[in-house]
């Protein structure tokens, strides 16, 4: 009977460390994050994320929502009204 609980504690145990890290592993593979909200990313501009932001320069350009405070630095640049550099 004791064998049987050192077993089934065992089990919970590796449950306990591994499903966690399981779930760090699939969040990173969602894409890059905003620096400064934290949000991923998306590819291409929609309602909720309007903000075009370049991470290093001339990398690729990727949208955030308008609500956070980013660096400027990281901005893409506006050419006129609602245009934005690509």
């Amino acid at each position: 009977m004791n064998k049987t609980f050192a077993k089934l504690g065992a089990i919970a145990l590796m449950g306990l460390t591994v499903i966690p890290a399981l779930a760090q592993t699939d969040k990173k593979a969602e894409g890059p994050t905003c620096p400064a909200c934290k949000m991923v990313l998306s590819a291409k501009k929609s309602d909720k994320t309007t903000v075009a932001v370049q991470l290093k320069k001339g990398g690729k350009v990727m949208y955030c929502c308008a609500h956070c405070k980013m660096d400027p630095k990281i901005v893409v640049k506006t050419k006129s009204k609602g245009d934005t550099k690509m």
